[in-house]
């Protein structure tokens, strides 16, 4: 497939051509390295260095079949609007899914915005080499439910080590591990994520909840005890980030953030739900997340681990189907994003979409779910490859059960 993968090229817009059953897909040649960027720093560069610094040239192409794998966590979530103060900041700002190896950790005070899964990752990394940081302030919304990650069979280097040697020579044994994991989380699925398991479900997060406050600190138990039930929120595996609590230059805080100084920033009260969630015996100790007064930091990077925009589907991709409407615009009348099986949508004949609209799931893996989906497109395009067909395309009501029964 080498030669045949286009890189440092960014597809902009798809038109359906009717009349040669074909999709006109609009190309923009991009600067190498820059496609690493986000729409948004895109944008600002162009603002500040010309289109040239970005956009090497535009074409347009034909295509009988156009398969959409843009994915869903592309695109990073940006700087909060209503936190002022990022104009004044003399510190680096970088979102953990853009990292920035220029920037130097050593001997900073960091402060990590956010709890969810890349937080988890990011936050132990930056005490050790090649970071060393003074000191990290993480800033917490909600907690997450923390489940112990499994561990590589005969442990982790061993399987660094010897593992892709074993499944080169004996593919099946790669198989057979990766079926097991996915019965394991589908049984999961089934005995914990089902309404009506309510028992199990409760016995399941009072086992996780006992597991996170033997690792962490007894300052945090009250503000890491989550007030959701299990699998409401996507979960988080760690065998690292709740140790790390324990390091006297960590902090975990629930007070918001409020805005930016040149060289801190600026942290209020606890909302009233965080207030009232927190118990007279946390207040007596005077946690900081139970501080109720506005509070300075020091601050000399901030790593946003705040997540990306998911709920948009193909991102800055515009696509005009056979009436010439966008999808989007026929998503918004239809009340939101659909596709027959995820995949396929009526009017966009031709087209599909792996990771499409309900089919992202939070317990286990988007690479066998995504497997799946390419096999599933490569059976309906064949007869247009082979010349059998000219076009294929679903029927809306096959579409509308299926978002229906979703």
């Amino acid at each position: 497939l080498v030669d045949r993968i286009q890189l440092n090229t960014d597809v902009t817009e798809l038109r359906w051509l009717d009349a040669e059953a074909a999709w006109e897909v609009a190309l923009t040649h991009l600067v190498p390295g820059t496609g690493d960027l986000s729409a948004a720093d895109r944008k600002a560069r162009v603002d500040k260095e010309g289109e040239r610094s970005v956009y090497v040239k535009r074409e347009r192409v034909r295509a009988k079949v156009v398969v959409s794998c843009v994915g869903i966590l592309v695109e990073p979530n940006d700087w909060p609007v209503d936190i002022p103060g990022r104009d004044v900041f003399q510190g680096d700002i970088i979102h953990s899914a853009r990292w920035r190896e220029d920037v130097d950790f050593e001997d900073k005070d960091v402060v990590v915005v956010g709890t969810g899964c890349s937080a988890a990752q990011v936050v132990p990394s930056l005490f050790e080499e090649p970071y060393k940081a003074r000191s990290v302030t993480q800033l917490m919304r909600t907690p997450p439910w923390v489940m112990p990650r499994l561990e590589e069979p005969f442990g982790k280097d061993n399987y660094a080590r010897y593992a892709p040697i074993v499944f080169l020579y004996l593919g099946f044994l790669g198989y057979m591990y990766r079926e097991l994991l996915y019965i394991l989380v589908e049984l999961i699925w089934l005995a914990v994520f089902q309404q009506k398991n309510h028992k199990w479900r409760t016995k399941l997060e009072s086992s996780t909840l006992a597991c996170t406050h033997s690792l962490i600190p007894e300052k945090y138990h009250d503000i890491m005890t989550p007030r959701y039930s299990y699998g409401c929120k996507r979960r988080v595996f760690d065998n690292v980030w709740l140790q790390s609590m324990h390091r006297s230059n960590f902090r975990l805080t629930t007070q918001p953030l409020k805005r930016l100084e040149s060289d801190s920033i600026i942290l209020g009260s606890p909302s009233p739900s965080q207030a009232a969630s927190t118990t007279i015996s946390t207040v007596a100790k005077e946690t900081p997340s139970s501080k109720n007064t506005v509070e300075h930091l020091p601050a000399s990077i901030i790593v946003l681990a705040n997540g990306f925009s998911a709920t948009h589907f193909l991102h800055t991709l515009t696509v005009y189907g056979r009436s010439g409407i966008s999808l989007h615009d026929h998503w918004h009348d239809r009340g939101g994003p659909q596709a027959y099986m995820g995949t396929a949508v009526h009017g966009f004949p031709n087209f599909f979409m792996l990771t499409g609209p309900n089919t992202a799931n939070g317990h286990s893996s988007l690479i066998t779910s995504s497997e799946n989906t390419v096999g599933y497109i490569g059976r309906i395009i064949k007869p247009i490859l082979s010349g059998e067909a000219t076009s294929v395309e679903v029927k809306v009501d096959a579409e509308k059960k299926w978002t229906r029964e979703v």
